[in-house]
């Protein structure tokens, strides 16, 4: 009896140790594998890491307050076209070169959520946003405008 408890034990522990670790892990994994579909220009593997609805609305209502209506009326189309996935098959067609040294940031906002930042960057503008898709993540929106 006292053995099925110690393995029981030990299963949970492992199983509480696996979470933690794919909790703290994941993120890094997800921006990982976005690189390196990048750099192959394989831009299947990272369009399924982008939920393309959702930065478009997403842009869409950080551009309509500055543009007013008419201005978001044009910027809604031009939205459209240049967060898809045809935009993103062209822009892995001539690699570009990142820009200095500087590293990534990952900032948990939760638990189903993480954001992506320059080291230096102003504080929430430009940031990444990743939201929990299943297991795995999304990139959801772009914050163009801070908090």
């Amino acid at each position: 009896m006292r053995k099925a408890g110690t393995i029981a034990l030990a299963a949970a522990a492992l199983l509480a140790l696996a979470t933690a670790g794919w909790w703290f892990g994941s993120p890094w994994w997800t921006l990982w594998r976005m690189r390196s579909a990048a750099e192959a220009g394989d831009s299947g593997t990272l369009a399924a890491y982008v939920d393309f609805a959702a930065v478009r609305a997403s842009a869409k209502a950080q551009l309509r307050p500055r543009f007013g209506r008419l201005g978001a009326g044009l910027a809604g189309p031009a939205v459209d076209a240049l967060v898809s996935p045809t935009a993103l098959r062209l822009a892995l067609v001539k690699p570009r070169r990142a820009r200095g040294g500087a590293g990534l940031k990952v900032i948990r906002t939760g638990v189903s959520e993480f954001r992506v930042r320059r080291e230096g960057a102003p504080g929430g503008k430009g940031d990444l946003v990743f939201r929990r898709h299943g297991l795995g993540w999304k990139l959801a929106e772009v914050r163009i405008v801070s908090d």
